[in-house]
């Protein structure tokens, strides 16, 4: 990956933050409740996705979503969890904060994983794909991803270009953790998320601050926002690359 490394391997971390007891005070439940906002769309993607995306689906409508991440063992777990279609102590505590209470109401988002591309979204250009094609997505998320970039240059380049992948008019939200070890990455302000947003074409409807009870990572800036209806620019002629 083109950025800081994660806090731990793709089992570790599903065992420590999305097993069966719900976290509250990590900002978890803010995050669902901002996600809310967010109207019922066609399509999603989640960039970045680790083995977590089906946590931030329950707070969704989306008819389909594509999962994409560097680590095909993440990767790997999310696929296997979605296909058995069955919530975790986590995911029942998340239904009920989000009012999903149909009886099918986690496996029916569990269908919802159309694909899952091995990709890492913090390098220069995405892989050519044909689930990520640029302007075919209502909605991107990312939960951590852009907190792992190196230095502002790096978080605004990529916070610009993962925003091709948008429709016009098509919904953005994310969250990236402040970690109390910060070596080797950029320092998450507020102005930082601004510029990017401007730079995107981003109309930022929601940017806050949170505290979070987790001393690795005692803060969270969470953001919603849209896209303009006309894209400042076209998408660069790079925004993919081949891939033998």
């Amino acid at each position: 990956m083109n950025g800081a490394q994660t806090v731990a391997n793709a089992d570790a971390y599903w065992r420590r933050y999305y097993a069966e007891r719900f976290r509250f005070g990590l900002a978890t439940e803010d995050i669902l409740a901002v996600l809310m906002q967010i109207p019922p769309i066609d399509s999603w993607a989640d960039l970045g996705s680790g083995s977590e995306s089906m946590l931030w689906a329950i707070a969704l409508r989306a008819c389909r979503f594509v999962a994409v991440d560097a680590d095909p063992q993440r990767l790997e777990i999310l696929r296997q969890f979605a296909a058995r279609g069955r919530p975790r102590g986590v995911h029942a505590t998340a239904l009920r904060l989000c009012g999903r209470t149909d009886s099918n109401a986690f496996e029916m988002r569990c269908r919802s994983l159309s694909a899952v591309v091995r990709a890492d979204c913090l390098a220069q250009s995405l892989p050519a794909d044909p689930h990520l094609i640029p302007g075919s997505f209502e909605l991107i998320t990312q939960f951590g991803l852009l907190g792992l970039c190196r230095d502002a240059e790096h978080f605004t380049t990529s916070f610009t270009h993962l925003h091709f992948l948008l429709t016009p008019g098509g919904w953005t939200a994310g969250a990236n953790w402040v970690a109390r070890d910060s070596r080797g990455r950029v320092e998450l302000t507020e102005q930082l998320y601004r510029n990017a947003a401007t730079r995107a074409g981003v109309n930022l409807l929601l940017l806050k601050k949170i505290t979070s009870a987790d001393p690795d990572f005692p803060a969270v800036w969470i953001y919603l926002g849209q896209t303009r209806r006309t894209p400042l620019c076209p998408p660069p002629p790079n925004l993919h690359r081949r891939v033998s």
